[in-house]
């Protein structure tokens, strides 16, 4: 960015004690693609910028010279002129149509880049072209453009109900990574972490599953969460959250890692009119030493989608919304189940996870990762998962 070295200066003067001063552009183009052909073509352009200092933030629409003149009382004449190195561009939507199955879907193509303006100096980075769409079932899925698109089917329900009682189940990688999304992912962002509010608070360095299961959030993939410096211009690196089975880290930004000693680079947020926050990015989960082959003649139901997930603090327990899924006998499927929630309980030792798999597979859900109000693109790669004790809630 042209220009925006200056402004460190201005701030450290302006503003001293202000975090930091965050620009950000987005280009968005969406579309409804009706199988054979895109119709309501549509595109938007934002920007905007933020003043955060430790107990407030201060947002405006724009990033021009009288915008940061608002933000840091100043004259615009008074401030560095700056611009943004060249134009944001989005890749011709015909070349993605050409890749896009034969059904109805809402498509999107988006791209963003910031800027964060700090007492210790100015950093910018793009964010990856991320492809989102969603079928007529309202599934979403997301992936970086120039990879072929996922299975954007709706998941296929069937009208039989689940067993009764407890029962093993085993989860195909989209499944196992809404599983790891809402029990790993969340529960380790700091702020839900040293607020008490997470099953791991105070397991810091213990085992927390039986299995030796990995769990790592990395930026820095070439993931629909990717990013190489967070929105608060800490530089991105991969952090592992559970090694071997063992709780051996948490998500955080500059304010826990100021208060907690935990290291930062895990901030994002929506827009500029939104704090930053500890969040997850592309989460990766795979069992050390597991087999790609899913052991299906050991578990009764085979759960193959799952739409969402959540944790449910009072229960210690873990629902999972199964829109996709089989009951077994011997290895072969045997009646297509209806939706569902499978409820995993937490025991004193951590989730019935009996086995899993390695090495782990890109998946395409859950895609958006909701918080606050405030909707990301996430990634994800998981293995399958072999659970114990389960039952339908």
């Amino acid at each position: 960015m042209d220009g925006l070295a200056p402004l460190v200066e201005v701030l450290a003067r302006k503003k001293p004690k202000a975090w930091e001063l965050y620009l950000w552009q987005e280009l968005r183009l969406q579309f409804f693609w009706t199988g054979t052909q895109i119709s309501r073509l549509s595109a938007r352009t934002r920007a905007a910028c933020s003043l955060r200092e430790e107990n407030s933030l201060l947002a405006v629409d724009g990033c021009g010279r009288e915008h940061l003149a608002r933000l840091l009382g100043a004259k615009p004449r008074a401030l560095p002129a700056w611009s943004w190195v060249g134009e944001l561009t989005l890749p011709d939507p015909q070349v993605l149509a050409l890749l896009l199955p034969g059904l109805p879907l809402q498509v999107g193509l988006t791209t963003s880049r910031i800027a964060v303006v700090r007492a210790d100096g100015a950093f910018a980075a793009s964010r990856p072209v991320v492809v989102d769409a969603r079928n007529q079932a309202g599934e979403t899925f997301t992936w970086v453009f120039g990879d072929n698109p996922p299975n954007l089917e709706e998941a296929q329900s069937g009208s039989a109900a689940p067993p009764g009682g407890g029962f093993r189940a085993l989860l195909h990688p989209q499944a196992a990574a809404v599983l790891c999304h809402e029990l790993f992912g969340h529960p380790l962002e700091a702020d839900s972490f040293f607020a008490r509010q997470s099953p791991w608070t105070g397991r810091m360095g213990t085992r927390i599953t039986s299995v030796p299961l990995h769990v790592v959030d990395d930026p820095t993939l070439p993931l629909p969460g990717g990013f190489l410096r967070d929105d608060e211009g800490e530089a991105a690196r991969p952090k592992p959250l559970v090694t071997a089975g063992v709780l051996t880290g948490v998500l955080a930004d500059r304010s826990y890692g100021a208060s907690w000693a935990a290291e930062p680079g895990n901030a994002r947020r929506a827009s500029p009119h939104h704090p930053p926050m500890p969040r997850l990015s592309n989460l990766m989960a795979w069992v050390e030493g597991g087999e790609a082959t899913p052991p299906l003649a050991e578990a009764r139901v085979e759960i193959v989608r799952v739409r969402s997930g959540l944790f449910v603090p009072a229960e210690r327990s873990l629902l999972l919304a199964v829109s996709e899924s089989y009951t077994l006998f011997r290895g072969k499927r045997k009646q297509k189940l209806a939706p569902f929630f499978l409820k995993l309980p937490l025991d004193a030792s951590g989730p019935r996870i009996l086995a899993g798999g390695s090495p782990s597979v890109t998946v395409a859900e859950p895609g958006w990762c909701g918080k606050n109000h405030q909707f990301l693109p996430v990634g994800a790669a998981a293995s399958w998962l072999l659970l114990e004790r389960v039952e339908a809630a």
